[in-house]
């Protein structure tokens, strides 16, 4: 029997029979109802809350405006300004503060109220309960940051909640602050500011009215929130002054209506729903945990879960009789393939059996004998091909070239140019000498003094056409480079750069940086540039299915040859490393190569 009809029938009898594919869709599907269900439930009551929290603020809005044209307002700041002497100013200011209390039993809320007169004058009356308003000067008060907003909104009320600016208002007990600007009500000139704090009692209170004992109780928690994420008002008074990012990582989204999602807070798994307020974009928090809320889906989840490990049992012991031996042979396999990527080809499979595992490995078998086949004659071809172009360039030193420096030497014998002559012959034997040299790595110091003595012999045959300069970094000289790289580059720029120059214009740059990982030649050249076509023909050149016969025309016309360089550097130091040319037709030329830093085992 094969092996698809084998995993179907156990898939069937033990997975699909067992599980019936309803334990985990019944699961999650409970747990988004019930998110659901809940999230609706906590709208409503976060909604009758903030309803009750927005009366509140409402009516000591409307209790405030009432203050501000009281006559124990207007009068007393009023009256500051007629004070004429110590004693009549203290009289006054006690009568003043006496006739203000009326206004802390307005409301059972109000806790404290501080009037500043213009002139600076202070009066304050509270109850007998702690005070946290720090009474300070009124000159010090117009330097706070509050004050310009307070005179912005013009006798509009400025809330500021419990921890919000504690400098000012104080940490313990939380209080509600309020301040604003007093009017004179027949010239609405200002008179002052009045501030007021109202306990927080009665919004606990009505926390506590919509916790329902019989269900959740204390298991609710509600917040008020700035849009900082402050906590200015803690149910249970625990997380009072704190920020919310500190519980949950995820703090509730500001918005208009309603949100609500699943979110870890204080550690525990929770329901955290969120209700826009109607000032200072405070926000009404409710914290529910989910296992509060899932007491009564306990048996469900039971149910779930003994279906489950009935499943898991069913699926174990498929994958003990069935899916074991199979993985076992496809993880073998991938393991050679594993080891075949890494480059050992005599790795093969012994397979045994009569399923389609067996085929795999004898393909695999033959896929890697028939790779190993093709890399090899790869290989050959690659040496074959290295060693052509290695002794196309020994061929460097072209007849015409050596016929042309013997002529040189001809004519400085014919003046008597003896000590001339003897530098010319120096620096050609070095140039024979490096190019018949065994090895294809020589150091970067020979390469560069084969380029030094290939132009110190043009400078003899052309002494007005160029100048040169060579910069080679120290640390560089010990490294190896391909030999015959570096006079191919500057016989370029004499040969094509510098045609019809006169009076020493040309100008050569040689340059050798080392990097970190790597070595860095730049041939610079203020030559005639090379036009659009010829990058282009040089560019396809590099390509290695370029026939051989263009590349041998290209190095007769050129030297070496860039395109012979900028092929034996990709070949041997792989397509990370290699020659880039940036020219332009009247520009000059630039030639910038790149090798890794290396010592040779050949030198």
């Amino acid at each position: 029997m094969n092996l698809r009809p084998k995993l179907m029938l156990a898939f069937i009898l033990l997975i699909i029979i067992p599980m019936i594919g309803l334990g985990i869709f019944s699961f999650v599907n409970s747990e988004r109802l019930l998110e659901k269900k809940y999230s609706e439930q906590t709208e409503i009551s976060l909604r009758a809350v903030g309803g009750n929290i927005r009366y509140f603020f409402r009516e000591l809005d409307q209790l405030s405006d009432g203050n501000l044209t009281s006559s124990e307002v207007q009068d007393t700041l009023k009256y500051s300004t007629r004070t004429t002497n110590d004693a009549s100013t203290l009289i006054a200011i006690n009568q003043a503060e006496k006739e203000m209390k009326r206004i802390l039993f307005q409301h059972r809320a109000v806790s404290f109220v501080v009037l500043y007169a213009a002139d600076g004058t202070m009066f304050r009356s509270f109850r007998n309960d702690p005070i946290t308003f720090k009474p300070i000067s009124f000159d010090m008060l117009q330097q706070h940051a509050l004050y310009k907003e307070v005179t912005r909104l013009g006798g509009r009320p400025l809330w500021i909640g419990p921890y919000e600016q504690s400098e000012l208002t104080g940490v313990d007990p939380p209080l509600f602050t309020q301040l604003r600007v007093v009017k004179d009500i027949d010239t609405f000139n200002d008179l002052g500011v009045m501030i007021t704090q109202y306990k927080t009692e009665e919004l606990s209170s009505m926390f506590k009215d919509f916790q329902n004992p019989n269900a959740d109780a204390a298991e609710t928690r509600y917040l008020i929130v700035n849009k900082s994420g402050l906590i200015m008002l803690d149910s249970k008074r625990e997380l009072d002054g704190q920020n919310i990012n500190g519980q949950t990582d995820a703090m509730p989204l500001l918005t208009e209506n309603y949100n609500s999602s699943r979110v870890e807070f204080e550690d525990v798994d929770s329901l955290v729903s969120s209700y826009q307020l109607d000032r200072n974009e405070w926000m009404l928090v409710s914290v529910k945990p989910w296992n509060s809320l899932t007491n009564e889906n306990v048996r469900f989840v039971q149910w779930i879960g003994m279906i489950t490990v009935l499943g898991l049992l069913s699926a174990v012991l498929f994958n003990v009789f069935f899916v074991n031996r199979v993985a076992k042979s496809i993880i073998k396999v991938v393991r050679k393939m594993r080891l075949v990527e890494q480059g050992l080809l005599d790795i093969r499979v012994n397979a045994n059996g009569k399923d389609e595992t067996v085929l795999l490995a004898k393909s695999f078998n033959s896929m890697v004998e028939r790779i190993g086949h093709l890399l090899s004659e790869v290989r050959k071809e690659q040496a074959r091909k290295q060693h052509a172009e290695m002794m196309l360039m020994q061929a460097q030193i072209k007849p015409h070239f050596l016929f042309n420096t013997l002529e040189s030497i001809n004519a400085l014998a014919a003046q008597n140019e003896g000590a001339k002559i003897m530098l010319m012959v120096r620096r050609l034997s070095i140039m024979l000498r490096t190019s018949m040299h065994h090895s294809e790595e020589i150091s970067i110091k020979q390469e560069v003094e084969h380029v030094r003595s290939y132009l110190e012999i043009q400078k003899y045959r052309f002494e007005e056409l160029f100048s040169y300069e060579l910069n080679v970094a120290a640390e560089a000289l010990d490294f190896t480079i391909l030999k015959l790289t570096l006079q191919p580059l500057v016989e370029n720029s004499i040969q094509h750069g510098f045609e019809g120059y006169e009076d020493g214009k040309g100008i050569l740059t040689l340059d050798v940086i080392a990097e970190p990982h790597q070595i860095v030649i730049i041939v610079r050249d203020n030559g005639h540039g090379m036009r659009t076509s010829v990058l282009s023909k040089l560019a396809a050149g590099s390509n290695p299915s370029s026939k051989q016969s263009n590349a041998a025309e290209i190095g007769e016309s050129r030297g070496l040859g860039l395109r012979n360089v900028a092929d034996r550097l990709r070949i041997h130091y792989g397509p990370a490393f290699g020659m880039w040319i940036c020219s332009e037709e009247g520009s000059g030329t630039v030639i910038r190569c790149v090798i890794p830093k290396s010592r040779g085992d050949r030198l």
